[in-house]
């Protein structure tokens, strides 16, 4: 067991291409006690029999409740990041 006073390893993500990359405009977030559940879809266009906005599940992550803060820190980093880029070009 590694104690929190120990160095953290470096990771390595290895590129799997194998893992298809989709597009999703629509996401859900749900948590329980010990994980957050992240359901990205694809909205599709409005069912106006069912008066409902299909959205087609195209992935769903789960990542242990402990990583939810470094990750929304590293999504609002690199928002902010893009925002600055993006403003410079205005």
């Amino acid at each position: 067991m590694v104690d929190d006073k120990s160095p953290k390893n470096p990771v390595q993500v290895i590129n799997d291409e194998s893992v298809k990359r989709v597009y999703a405009n629509f996401v859900s977030v749900n948590t329980s006690p010990h994980e957050c559940n992240i359901t990205f879809c694809q909205i599709e266009p409005l069912d106006i029999q069912k008066n409902l906005v299909p959205a087609r599940t195209v992935a769903k992550v789960a990542i242990p409740n402990s990583l939810v803060e470094e990750t929304l820190n590293v999504i609002a980093t690199n928002f902010q990041n893009l925002k600055k880029l993006t403003e410079g070009k205005k």
